[in-house]
C-alpha cells in the first residue's frame, strides 16, 4: 500500500512503501497460483521434488518486487529506493533522462550508457505521486538552464 509521510516541503512526500501484492490482492493470488502451477508441473515432468522447489523459489524471486514491499526515501539531494536485495539510490542533479511510466518512473543518470548501472526504477504505487514527477522534471529543467548559461559564459 502506497503512503506519503514526512512533508518538509508542502505537497512533496518524503517517504511512501510500494507494495503491488498487497495493493492488488487478486494479481498477487493469481501470481501465487500460477507459480505453483509451474513449480508443479516441473515436478511431474522431472519426477524429482527438488526440480519442482527450485522451479517455485526461481519465479519467485524473479517476481520478488512484486511480492514484497518497495520504500523510495526523499531528500534534498537524492533519490533512495530499497527493494527487497538491494539499496540504490541517485542524486537529483546527476538525473539526465526522466521517463514516466505511470506507475513508475525511470530515472537515468547522466553519462549512463545502455547498462542497468545508471537507472533508477522508482515506484510510484498507484499514480498519487504526481509531485515526484513534477519534481524531477524541475530538476533536469533547472539543470538544462544551468548548462546552458555556464556554455554561454564561457564563450
Amino acid at each position: 500500500m502506497s503512503r506519503a509521510m514526512n512533508s518538509s516541503e508542502p505537497g512533496l512526500p518524503q517517504h511512501w512503501r510500494c507494495w503491488p501484492a498487497r495493493e492488488r490482492p487478486l494479481a498477487g493470488l493469481l501470481a501465487c497460483a500460477l507459480i505453483m502451477l509451474l513449480a508443479f508441473s516441473v515436478l511431474l515432468a522431472t519426477g524429482d521434488w527438488i526440480w519442482g522447489g527450485l522451479a517455485c523459489m526461481g519465479m519467485f524471486l524473479a517476481l520478488i518486487g512484486f511480492f514484497l514491499p518497495t520504500d523510495v526515501v526523499l531528500s534534498a539531494d537524492k533519490m533512495i529506493v530499497r527493494e527487497p536485495l538491494r539499496v540504490r539510490g541517485m542524486r537529483w542533479d546527476s538525473i539526465q533522462i526522466c521517463k514516466d511510466g505511470g506507475d513508475a518512473l525511470l530515472l537515468i543518470q547522466r553519462g549512463a550508457r545502455r547498462s542497468r548501472q545508471g537507472r533508477l526504477l522508482v515506484p510510484l504505487g498507484r499514480g498519487e505521486f504526481t509531485q515526484v514527477r513534477k519534481r524531477a522534471v524541475e530538476q533536469l529543467w533547472q539543470q538544462h538552464k544551468s548548462s546552458h548559461t555556464h556554455t554561454d559564459q564561457s564563450a
